[in-house]
């Protein structure tokens, strides 16, 4: 429990909370006390109704989902969560010098224009600059979900921190459990880790480099998203909805059993056809290379189709 320094109110925090948002007035501050200023939030466009509707639309569309998801799907919670996120904007400059791998062709086949009898590879000095500005993203809570961390945010829509907007939807602000300095610090390693990346798609070996990396605005924002849980027959799906976009995070779905009995249909086709031709590689010497790979891809084929059609987990859509 901790007491407000603008407005004195008393609020919970959790354990490891660096950067507190009052309930009551909206103040982003840290544990001592100082207010922040640089403290943004993006705006509901998708209420909760909107959000539902969007999600089962959605979900009624991917491959094997149940025709009657809409109509039959019962919401059974609803929660609007602003998540915290300290974004910078990172200009990087990187000159480098590696090695590039290269290749010389002897002795093209006659039957076949284009390859070559003999290739040898070799490494030869490269070098090159990259100027790139970053927008980079740091969750400001550690534990938060692969999905939510990385789907885009529209910075570019920010306004400040409205604590009557969160509160219209009932929505629950978190706190965030780092500081701006060790965001920086973390924005800056990132930066240079796609700085790395840049030149590692042009050479094998970095053999030197010089990055000037400047690590510019930071600011807090809040991103508001929906988690939504719903109910189809006798199991329960969750997922997760941008309220700002619609955009679909991540969501788990029924599948039809009209899919699954697809599934382990074409699934026993796949494996018979894949034991014929391993069996006929083996026993009659027929294409003895050919069965083993084709057989061998027919059968994995055959397998992963029986194992979405027999299987009652659900499938998770991820975009």
């Amino acid at each position: 429990m901790v007491t407000c320094a603008f407005c004195s109110a008393n609020f919970e925090t959790g354990p490891g909370d660096v950067l507190l948002v009052c309930p009551y007035c909206g103040t982003a501050q840290t544990q001592e006390g100082a207010k922040f200023k640089d403290h943004y939030m993006i705006r509901v466009h998708f209420d909760q109704h909107t959000a539902q509707t969007t999600l089962l639309d959605w979900c009624s569309k991917q491959l094997g989902a149940p025709q009657d998801l809409p109509i039959a799907a019962h919401f059974v919670k609803y929660e609007l969560i602003f998540y915290p996120f300290w974004i910078s904007r990172v200009d990087a400059h990187t000159t480098y010098k590696g090695l590039g791998r290269d290749a010389n062709f002897y002795d093209e086949w006659p039957q076949r224009r284009g390859a070559y009898k003999r290739i040898d590879f070799f490494y030869k000095p490269e070098s090159g600059q990259f100027t790139r500005r970053h927008e980079i993203n740091i969750p400001g809570i550690e534990t938060i979900d692969e999905d939510i961390k990385n789907f885009p945010i529209p910075s570019r829509a920010k306004e400040y921190f409205s604590h009557a907007h969160a509160e219209e939807y009932d929505g629950k602000v978190l706190h965030s459990k780092i500081g701006e300095e060790e965001a920086k610090k973390k924005a800056h390693q990132t930066a240079f880790d796609k700085q790395t990346a840049l030149v590692l798609d042009e050479v094998d070996k970095i053999e030197s480099r010089n990055d000037n990396i400047d690590v510019g605005e930071t600011f807090l924002i809040h991103v508001p998203v929906w988690e939504l849980t719903y109910r189809y027959g006798k199991k329960k799906y969750k997922a997760s909805v941008a309220a700002a976009t619609g955009y679909v995070i991540e969501s788990k779905y029924p599948r039809s059993m009209a899919f699954r009995a697809m599934g382990i249909g074409f699934g026993l086709i796949m494996l018979l056809i894949g034991i014929v031709l391993i069996a006929a590689a083996y026993q009659f010497n027929i294409l003895p290379g050919g069965g083993y790979v084709g057989g061998s891809l027919f059968s994995v084929i055959g397998i992963a189709l029986l194992y979405k059609g027999v299987s009652r987990k659900e499938a998770k859509e991820e975009i």
